[in-house]
């Protein structure tokens, strides 16, 4: 770039100056405050949505075998449990959301697992075990069940 004067030159370089300071800036604060830096990255990082694991078992005690997703987002994790259908399709019965949202495993029955589908209360009724981390990475063992009572899946142990 030519310049015209020595002056211009000048403004010219204090201008990209103060540009690349106030971009210090901006990243400093958006590395070191929570809000600032969770912005920053939802700006930048897409959305997806990813199948984690899958599992089939007699959830409600039917003898018929429901299938169990963990599936992962963005921002959470998902439980989504699906009914067969007379046609061979499957609908969905219900979708839960995790509280914590980074994936765990552990080791059930000799092999790591991410999810696993168990009755560990011997009812005749399989259990949807579901291991996560908090923030804190501190892992968590998330125990569902179906209650019939209320149509539905609940918490039984966090």
């Amino acid at each position: 770039m030519i310049f015209k004067s020595k002056n211009a030159q000048q403004r010219w370089m204090f201008a990209g100056q103060a540009l690349l300071i106030a971009l210090c800036a901006l990243s400093f604060v958006a590395a070191i405050h929570p809000d600032a830096r969770t912005s920053v990255r939802e700006t930048f990082l897409s959305d997806y949505r990813v199948l984690v694991s899958s599992a089939r078992a007699d959830l409600v005690g039917n003898g018929i075998a429901y299938t169990v997703t963990k599936i992962k987002t963005r921002d959470s994790i998902f439980l989504e449990i699906f009914r067969p259908e007379a046609g061979g399709g499957q609908r969905l019965m219900e979708k839960i959301e995790l509280a914590d949202s980074r994936d765990g495993h552990f080791n059930f029955n000799g092999r790591v697992a991410n999810l696993a589908l168990e009755d560990i209360d011997d009812d005749g009724k399989a259990e949807i075990l579901v291991p996560i981390f908090d923030r804190d990475l501190v892992g968590r063992l998330n125990i569902f069940k179906y209650n019939e009572g209320a149509n539905g899946f609940e918490r039984i142990i966090r």
